[in-house]
């Protein structure tokens, strides 16, 4: 079977020749793509980075990667390197927030304006509850961090979805615990007691439950997958 890739930069798509993708955990992911891309070209290899794929027998393919080109390094006259972070690591700046009677909506709805990312809530309780007053005063990390203990959320955590939006909330609220996993230990090549070995999965994500375990960190590159686990 083939696994079809395709990168878009800036709107524009580039000819992938190599990729290396990390996901992780209530942190944003990294990417190094490795594109054909003449001198001419290089001055277009800029802001926003969408990588897709799927297997040739599936329909469509599935935004694995949405974040922002740091740097371009020229490999050749033909070939540039580009060093990418996920979308959510416009939140690893100061970001000074001081909102009185606070709900989580606020909240984000600041980041939101201050960062220009979608911020995906549940409709629980927890997302209207108020709180006397919510200070950031490092970076939007630090104030995400917080949330979960200032509006009492249980197994609280935030995670960039392939699209680029942003899940708040808590682990039981997301998408994941109706959509367990499982896969035969047959297909992992390679094992050990944090991590596997397996063939691409364009849909695996951290904070996904495979094989009875919760997935915290997931690297891609060529046609396998490298999963991380923890104990659900």
């Amino acid at each position: 079977m083939r696994l079809r890739k395709k990168l878009m930069v800036d709107g524009q798509e580039y000819g992938l020749v190599t990729e290396n993708v990390a996901l992780y955990y209530n942190r944003p992911g990294r990417a190094v793509f490795q594109v054909r891309a003449t001198d001419e070209q290089a001055e277009a290899l800029t802001g926003m980075v969408q990588f897709a794929l799927g297997w040739a027998h599936s329909d469509g393919m599935t935004l694995f990667f949405t974040g922002d080109v740091e740097r371009a390094v020229r490999v050749d006259g033909q070939q540039r390197r580009l060093f990418c972070r996920e979308i959510s690591a416009r939140l690893d700046s100061n970001i000074p927030l001081a909102i009185r009677h606070a709900t989580l909506k606020d909240v984000l709805g600041a980041y939101a304006a201050a960062t220009g990312l979608e911020f995906i809530l549940p409709d629980k309780p927890y997302a209207s509850v108020k709180a006397p007053a919510f200070y950031g005063h490092g970076s939007g990390f630090h104030g995400l961090a917080c949330a979960g203990d200032i509006f009492g959320i249980a197994d609280y955590h935030w995670q960039a979805q392939g699209d680029g939006k942003i899940f708040v909330g808590s682990w039981a609220d997301s998408r994941w615990p109706d959509r367990p996993g499982t896969i035969s230990e047959e297909f992992f090549t390679a094992a050990g007691s944090a991590a596997r070995k397996i063939a691409a999965v364009p849909t695996m994500r951290p904070g996904a439950v495979l094989n009875g375990q919760r997935v915290r960190m997931v690297r891609f590159s060529g046609h396998n997958m490298t999963v991380g686990f923890e104990d659900v």
